[in-house]
């Protein structure tokens, strides 16, 4: 247990902004070969996405306990809508993956939610190669690779999830969405690390640039004074 603020700092340092996770994920696809191998482990059936989760069906199966908050959408959910704005633009025929975290998605919990777009990738988009290359090594945390969706046109070979520009919707119009697919475990987890990176990635600097004046002071003054 912290017993002061610098103590809680100190537990907090390697936890709370670490990147760890990211460095992890961009490892794992450079031995999977070039992009159509890649492509083809993480469009593997259940690879990152799977049919939607019910809460009855995971209950008839023993699978949690009946004190779980019931619930209707889980953090990462596919859905579509037509009832989220982005900018002050209503969208429309679009899908979007739930950014906000599954408890706050419990009916009254809150007012609002946040979502991320996705933007199908098709053979005729632009530099699409190299698009899809970038995606499958994720070296870019603006986007996530996923399959095509089951609804998806039949010219979609992927999508990219967008992280640059939260969208947000009420609650309650979130609750009436379609859910089209739920991520899997693994694409939960490289979900969530780059929701993580992007939120409270640090600099290299901001560790110091925050420390407060009355600190840094503290820290010359009582600095060993040269022989």
């Amino acid at each position: 247990m912290a017993e002061n603020l610098g103590d809680l700092e100190s537990k907090l340092k390697d936890l709370s902004h670490d990147d760890s996770a990211l460095e992890i994920i961009r490892e794992f696809p450079r031995n999977l070969g070039k992009t159509k191998a890649k492509q083809k482990v993480f469009n593997a059936k259940d690879a990152l996405i799977r049919h939607p989760i019910f809460y009855q069906d995971l209950l008839d199966r023993n699978l949690i306990k009946e004190e779980e908050d019931p619930f209707i959408l889980l953090q990462g959910d596919i859905i579509s809508t037509d009832s989220a704005y982005f900018m002050g633009e209503r969208l429309i025929d679009m899908k979007f993956a739930i950014a906000s975290s599954t408890c706050d998605l419990v009916p009254k919990r809150r007012n609002y939610a946040a979502l991320l777009r996705l933007k199908p990738i098709t053979q005729e988009s632009p530099n699409v190669k190299q698009v899809l290359g970038e995606l499958l090594s994720f070296k870019s945390t603006k986007r996530m690779y996923l399959p095509p969706l089951p609804n998806d046109a039949d010219d979609v070979i992927a999508n990219a999830l967008l992280f640059d520009g939260i969208v947000q919707i009420k609650l309650e119009d979130l609750l009436m969405a379609t859910r089209i697919a739920s991520l899997s475990l693994v694409g939960w987890r490289i979900f969530g690390s780059i929701v993580r990176n992007i939120m409270v990635r640090a600099g290299d600097s901001e560790v110091v640039m925050r420390q407060s004046n009355t600190q840094i002071l503290h820290l010359i003054k009582h600095k060993s004074k040269p022989c």
